[in-house]
């Protein structure tokens, strides 16, 4: 979905879209919208989308406005949003909304698409499955449902956005394949980083309001990992 006031971008962007589609060969669908209010409308009566550009300085309500309402009043993180201003000045401000990327106008065909590269990189792993034996029997869970994990004795916990559940086995073993989605905060704690929605020095906070502390040993780790985002 496109939420863009700058009616040259606007063109610009949907102009993009189709071109990265022929040259990559994906398929996706474009949906405009001519206020953060018509789209905050359409998600709150069930509408999905999986990626959204959303220009910040939009009359009535901003884009930094309805990227706050996604995540605190609809608890939605699933959606990437890749926020668009002419400025760099709303870069800590929109941390705690975990944006995909954020792009600086004018915005040229190369740096959308790298994002959109970026957006489908980041899909592609978050639609990996982990793999785990449980009661003599192998099943798979997706790493996108997992909040954290966290070692207790010979187990293995598995945090996810319904349920914990303990499976034995090294968290090393488990996360083989998809490292890079997970940090470790302390000696056997991982947060899953999609899911982290704010950082103090010596905590994170996730989906569902989980908090993990931070070891002072991993401090420093944990801030240049996060510092990437």
């Amino acid at each position: 979905a496109v939420v863009i006031n700058d009616v040259t971008l606007h063109h610009a962007i949907k102009e993009y879209c189709e071109r990265f589609q022929m040259v990559f060969d994906h398929d996706f669908s474009v949906h405009s919208y001519a206020s953060c209010e018509a789209l905050y409308h359409e998600l709150q009566t069930g509408a999905a989308y999986d990626l959204l550009f959303l220009e910040i300085e939009m009359p009535a309500m901003r884009g930094t406005e309805l990227g706050k309402r996604i995540r605190k009043e609809l608890h939605n993180y699933a959606v990437q949003i890749v926020f668009i201003s002419a400025t760099t000045d709303y870069a800590v401000e929109l941390f705690p909304l975990r944006p995909l990327d954020y792009l600086l106008k004018p915005v040229s065909y190369e740096r959308f698409c790298a994002c959109l590269n970026i957006f489908l990189n980041d899909s592609a792993m978050g639609n990996s499955f982990m793999t785990y034996t449980l009661e003599n029997t192998q099943r798979k869970i997706r790493v996108s449902e997992l909040l954290y994990l966290k070692t207790f004795g010979k187990k293995v916990e598995l945090h996810s956005r319904d349920a914990c559940f303990s499976v034995y086995g090294k968290i090393s073993e488990l996360i083989a394949g998809c490292e890079t989605q997970f940090l470790c905060v302390s000696r056997g704690e991982y947060a899953n980083i999609q899911h982290i929605i704010a950082a103090t020095p010596k905590e994170v906070r996730l989906t569902g309001n989980h908090v993990l502390h931070i070891s002072r040993g991993r401090q420093h780790a944990v801030y240049d990992r996060l510092a990437q985002f």
